[in-house]
């Protein structure tokens, strides 16, 4: 299932809205998928990434109802 499909298939079962999202600031991919879906870019951060085990700058974006 591509990402697009599965964040789409996820999104069906969790009604709650607004949905907020962060994703790396140069995850092109992960953005992509996240503005398919419907998410929108609201603000940048800076944040400690576990798996990168640095700082790393950060999109967060939202998911409104409707």
């Amino acid at each position: 299932m591509a990402a697009s499909a599965a964040l789409r298939a996820l999104l069906a079962l969790v009604p709650e809205r607004p949905l907020h999202a962060r994703a790396a600031a140069d995850n092109a991919g992960s953005l992509r998928v996240l503005e398919k879906c419907g998410f929108r870019v609201t603000a940048t951060d800076r944040g400690y990434a576990a798996a990168r085990g640095a700082e790393i700058d950060a999109v967060v974006l939202v998911l409104d109802g409707g």
